[in-house]
C-alpha cells in the first residue's frame, strides 16, 4: 500500500477542486515528478494555467521570461552540464492555450540567460555581463537558426543583467542582489545600437535608476506604465508594483517560491516561471518547476 504525504494529498485535493486548474499541468513532467505532488504556491487562486517547463529532466533550470507581439511566451533556461559556452534554451508557448510550439538553443555565448525583454518589438536576452539581441523568427527555424543572433553586447558594471523588462524606447534591465542596493536601470535603444559590442553598455548609457527590493529576479512594464518586479530565495517568493519614477513599492504580493522573471500578455495577463523544482533544486520545500499564467485582478 502506498502512503501518500498529508502534505502531497492536500496540495492534490487543491488542484483538484480549484475548476481552472483540475487538469494536470500541460507538457511533459519530468521523471522524479511521479512520486511527488507538486506544491500550492501562495496567490494560487491568481493562477490560471500552469505549464511544465521542458527539459527538466535534462537538467534545464528555467529564468528569463518574456511575451512576444502579445501572444507567444518565451521561457530561457540554462544547463550547467552542456559542453561549452552556450548553456542557453528558449522555449515557446501559446500565450492562449498554453502549447509548446517550440525550443532552440541561443547559439551564442550564454551561460545563465536570467532575463527576456521586448523592446521596440525587438528581443532580448540578458546574461549576467552580455546584452543578447534575437531575430525570434531565425531563432525557431531550422534552416536560418545561425543567424539569430543580431548582435550581442557587453555590459559593464554598473550594469549587470540579471533580468529585464521592456518598452518600446528601450530596456529596464535589473540587478539581483542578496541585499539592499539592487537598481533597474533604464536604457533606450538608441544606446543599445550605439554600443560597440566589446566595449559595451555602461554608466554613461543609463537615462533612469529606481531602487529594487531584495533579491529581486525579474520585471515586467504593466499596460499603465508601472513595473511590475518579482523577488524569491528557496523560502519565499513575493511581487511587486513599483512606481516607475521612484521606485516607490505601490503594492506587494505573496508570489511562488523560486519565481523568476515576469511577462505580460496581450490579455493584461502576467506570467512567470519557478525554478523550485528544477533538478538543481529538488532540495527546496516547494515544488513546482512550472510556468505560470496569472490573473493581477486576483492577487491578494
Amino acid at each position: 500500500m502506498r502512503v501518500v504525504p498529508v502534505a502531497a494529498a492536500v496540495a492534490a485535493l487543491f488542484w483538484a477542486s480549484n475548476p481552472a486548474l483540475a487538469d494536470a499541468p500541460l507538457g511533459t513532467p519530468p521523471a522524479y515528478a511521479a512520486d511527488r505532488a507538486l506544491s500550492i504556491p501562495p496567490n494560487a487562486d491568481a493562477v490560471d494555467l500552469r505549464i511544465w517547463v521542458p527539459g527538466l529532466d535534462q537538467g534545464e533550470v528555467p529564468q528569463g521570461l518574456t511575451v512576444l507581439n502579445g501572444k507567444h511566451v518565451l521561457v530561457s533556461t540554462y544547463n550547467e552540464g552542456r559542453a561549452g559556452p552556450q548553456d542557453c534554451r528558449v522555449h515557446r508557448f501559446d500565450a492562449e492555450t498554453g502549447a509548446h510550439t517550440g525550443s532552440a538553443d541561443v547559439p551564442t555565448a550564454c551561460s545563465h540567460g536570467g532575463g527576456m525583454a521586448v523592446a521596440g518589438g525587438r528581443l532580448f536576452v540578458t546574461d549576467t555581463w552580455a546584452l543578447i539581441e534575437l531575430d525570434p523568427d531565425a531563432l525557431f527555424n531550422p534552416a536560418r537558426h545561425d543567424q539569430s543572433v543580431v548582435k550581442s553586447t557587453s555590459l559593464r558594471f554598473p550594469i549587470r543583467g540579471s533580468f529585464a523588462a521592456g518598452t518600446e524606447k528601450g530596456l529596464w534591465i535589473g540587478e539581483y542582489k542578496r541585499s539592499a542596493g539592487a537598481s533597474l536601470r533604464f536604457v533606450s535603444l538608441a544606446s543599445v545600437d550605439a554600443a560597440d559590442p566589446a566595449t559595451g553598455l555602461a554608466g554613461d548609457a543609463i537615462e533612469r535608476e529606481v531602487p529594487t527590493p531584495v533579491r529581486s529576479q525579474g520585471a515586467t512594464v504593466a499596460a499603465d506604465g508601472t513595473l511590475w518586479v518579482s523577488a524569491s530565495s528557496s523560502q519565499f517568493g513575493k511581487l511587486y508594483r513599483l512606481d516607475p519614477t521612484t521606485g516607490d513599492v505601490l503594492a506587494e504580493f505573496d508570489a511562488p517560491v523560486g519565481a523568476e522573471d515576469l511577462g505580460t500578455d496581450a490579455a493584461g495577463r502576467m506570467w512567470t516561471v519557478s525554478e523550485a523544482g528544477a533538478g538543481k533544486y529538488l532540495n527546496w520545500p516547494a515544488f513546482y518547476p512550472l510556468v505560470m499564467r496569472l490573473q493581477p485582478s486576483r492577487l491578494r
